[in-house]
């Protein structure tokens, strides 16, 4: 089954939809999009996997890379809509850690909006430091 991407684009984030397995034959793919996406200037990838009903260790390899050089970059990628089966992957390989899970892109849009609000670099003074970081 072929991976099918397509994605929305506001400032630094992107939504990108995925139909299709996530496998060793399309984690290639995968990776060419999601880096043509960074490339293009999206800091915060969410992934909507509702459509997609395998993932294997390849397409698992593609999340993690991504993810390690968003985060070095100071961006995100979080997942949204994923099924009963993937999410007993990300859970058994332990990237439910990794990974913030909505469930829904709409919820994972607003839970990014909310975070970047809160973030002392937008514009906002830095709040000052809460007494009990001394303890």
């Amino acid at each position: 089954m072929p991976l099918i991407i397509t994605h929305r684009r506001h400032r630094d984030l992107a939504v990108a939809v995925l139909t299709g397995e996530i496998d060793v034959a399309t984690s290639a793919h995968l990776r060419e999009n999601l880096a043509g996406l960074v490339a293009s200037g999206a800091r915060h990838l969410i992934l909507d996997l509702r459509a997609v009903p395998l993932i294997d260790s390849g397409g698992l390899g593609v999340l993690v890379a991504i993810h390690d050089h968003l985060q070095a970059q100071h961006g995100s990628i979080s997942l949204s809509s994923v099924s009963h089966r993937v999410r007993n992957v990300l859970r058994s390989t332990q990237l439910t850690r990794v990974f913030p899970i909505y469930a829904t892109a709409d919820v994972a849009v607003h839970a990014h909006q909310v975070t970047r609000a809160e973030e002392p670099d937008n514009g906002q003074e830095k709040p000052p430091p809460s007494s009990r970081e001394n303890l």
